[in-house]
């Protein structure tokens, strides 16, 4: 039986599993290094603008008030989706972006997932005055998003003209 839909780049393959764990490790050592360190503090880095505060979020990003095993259900469906979507539609995986940009969404999606399935709640440290209060794993999931919006709009635009 062939798998038409699943192009395998072998280098891509080799190197994702450690790409894949740093990523996943460094959200986890700074959230734990922070929830151990510096759970009472508020370190200013730009003035107001820019806080690091100890926060237990248990809704889903941005602090949405979703709980319980609602969001234990559609955070492990959302993984599952990500992966799913990639090896079956995903029509400029070949791109060496596009692979970075799905490394950067599903570790970050695994890194918070893990943490929300086992403790609960999911630790977030990084505050943006008037935004909200974030992890390395949501800035992960954010440059991921991106790369592959600004890739989408690239290559439809080429493909139209």
């Amino acid at each position: 039986m062939e798998l038409k839909w699943i192009n395998l780049d072998i280098k891509f393959l080799a190197m994702f599993p450690f790409v894949f764990i740093f990523f996943i490790l460094v959200d986890q050592v700074s959230k734990y290094i922070f929830e151990h360190f510096f759970a009472t503090s508020k370190i200013h880095i730009l003035g107001d603008f820019l806080v690091l505060s100890f926060v237990k979020n248990t809704g889903i990003a941005f602090s949405f008030p979703i709980e319980g095993i609602v969001l234990k259900v559609l955070t492990i469906a959302l993984i599952i989706g990500i992966v799913l979507y990639y090896f079956r539609y995903e029509t400029y995986k070949n791109l060496l972006l596009t692979k970075w940009a799905y490394i950067l969404i599903l570790s970050g999606a695994v890194s918070n997932g893990l943490e929300r399935v086992f403790v609960g709640s999911v630790t977030d440290f990084i505050g943006v005055k008037y935004f909200a209060i974030f992890n390395f794993a949501d800035i992960f999931i954010s440059i991921g998003a991106f790369l592959l919006f600004v890739i989408y709009f690239k290559y439809e635009r080429a493909n139209r003209d």
